[in-house]
């Protein structure tokens, strides 16, 4: 693989942010927030690689963190082979109920606290048919472990929609709107997670300094791409096999985004096809910090996607049919499935830092039954995956692949 080297410059640095340097409060993790951080990110590998199969040639971005909390809340809702199903998908089958639910509750008030400069929010909340009754075991679980809103709704009244969508749009700050399209007639329930982070960079990009220049597509095409540039960035780098592996910190270095940028002649999908936790875990734990010049691409996508081909695909299937045991939601004996797992996204990256939000929506229904590299520079200059993690508990927040920065 070709081996991008590195500038040290002189000098104290005027693009780093201020107050970026107060140290984060770390403390050791449990050994059930291990396993839940360790099995959110197998999940996250194995959903985000999946998606790269189905979503061929286009942009996309995820939460795994999301999707993974949605379905857990969902989980504490059913029983027996359908508990064991979505518990197995999401890589969570080591863990009774309540070391899985006391963990991501303990986890996520950690993950919020790590970080003055960086702003992640992550709210849940329950929307059932007001007709019914939700066991109050449920109710707790939700309460005391998720923190979540739950809320009794008309669901054939039209206002509903607007309610549920009101409530993302508000828990995003306005990123993911009108992601509910409409609320079927047997529709009973509605679980939902958002996610929101906004964070600036530790080393700022110069707006001044970014201009357009050249984005070498997979296809062989060159296109122009608005480009920010810094210089004196401290970043963290490990060369994996095919690919560069490239940490750029936010805040207090606590939260990054983290850059897979394939060598040249290698495609994304091939870094991707050779992902998992352990691999990732092995570039996080040899990484190098150096002092570099960095070209990054501004770039903003939404997305959305419709969850239930690819979880069926991951062992979840009896969740999304006839057979499926949801005995756990509501007092009354009801024959429910999950309808559809809806998956929005938003994420913008420009000279000051990054913004991104994302949420999932659980749905239950009743049933009847190119050029040469400069040694000194990173150039992001042609397609790449991304994530955005947290150091210390090696947490994924979101995944994604950019294959054309603009593209609409």
């Amino acid at each position: 693989m070709s081996v991008t080297g590195f500038l040290v410059l002189s000098g104290c640095n005027t693009n780093v942010c201020d107050d970026c340097d107060q140290p984060p409060q770390l403390r050791s993790l449990t050994p059930e927030e291990e396993t839940v951080v360790e099995s959110a990110n197998d999940f996250a590998f194995d959903i985000f690689s999946r998606l790269n199969q189905k979503e061929t040639g286009q942009n996309f971005f995820i939460s795994p963190l999301s999707i993974s909390t949605a379905l857990a809340m969902t989980a504490n809702g059913a029983a027996g082979d359908t508990k064991k199903a979505i518990r197995e998908a999401i890589h969570l089958d080591d863990l009774d109920d309540a070391a899985m639910n006391e963990a991501y509750r303990t986890l996520v008030k950690y993950l919020l606290s790590l970080d003055d400069k960086v702003t992640l929010e992550l709210a849940n909340s329950n929307w059932y048919k007001g007709v019914y009754h939700i066991k109050e075991a449920f109710r707790k679980i939700l309460l005391e472990y998720y923190d979540a809103e739950i809320k009794a709704a008309d669901f054939s009244d039209p206002a509903t929609k607007d309610l549920i969508n009101g409530w993302i749009e508000d828990k995003t700050h306005g990123k993911i709107k009108d992601m509910l399209d409409e609320i079927p007639s047997d529709a009973v329930m509605y679980l939902i997670n958002a996610i929101y982070f906004k964070a600036q960079w530790q080393y700022r990009f110069d707006e001044e300094k970014t201009e357009n220049r050249d984005f070498f597509l997979e296809d062989g095409s060159v296109i122009q791409v608005p480009t920010m540039y810094s210089q004196g960035v401290k970043v963290s780098r490990y060369p994996a096999e095919g690919f560069q592996y490239i940490e750029l910190p936010y805040g207090n270095g606590q939260f990054n985004m983290t850059i897979l940028l394939p060598d040249r002649g290698k495609t994304v999908d091939e870094v991707i096809g050779g992902l998992d936790a352990a691999s990732f875990a092995t570039y996080v734990n040899n990484a190098d910090t150096s002092t570099v010049e960095v070209y990054m691409p501004k770039f903003k996508m939404k997305y959305k996607t419709l969850l239930n081909d690819v979880l069926s695909d991951m062992g979840m299937g009896i969740a999304f049919g006839g057979n499926a045991d949801f005995s756990n939601l509501f007092e009354e004996a009801l024959n429910l499935e999950i309808s559809r797992v809806i998956h929005q996204s938003f994420i913008e990256v420009n000279e000051e830092g990054s913004e991104a939000a994302a949420a999932t929506i659980v749905e239950i229904r009743e049933t009847s039954v190119g050029p040469g590299e400069d040694p000194k520079v990173i150039r992001i200059d042609r397609p790449f995956a991304f994530f955005i993690t947290e150091k210390h508990s090696k947490t994924i927040l979101f995944a994604g692949k950019m294959l054309n920065p603009v593209a609409e």
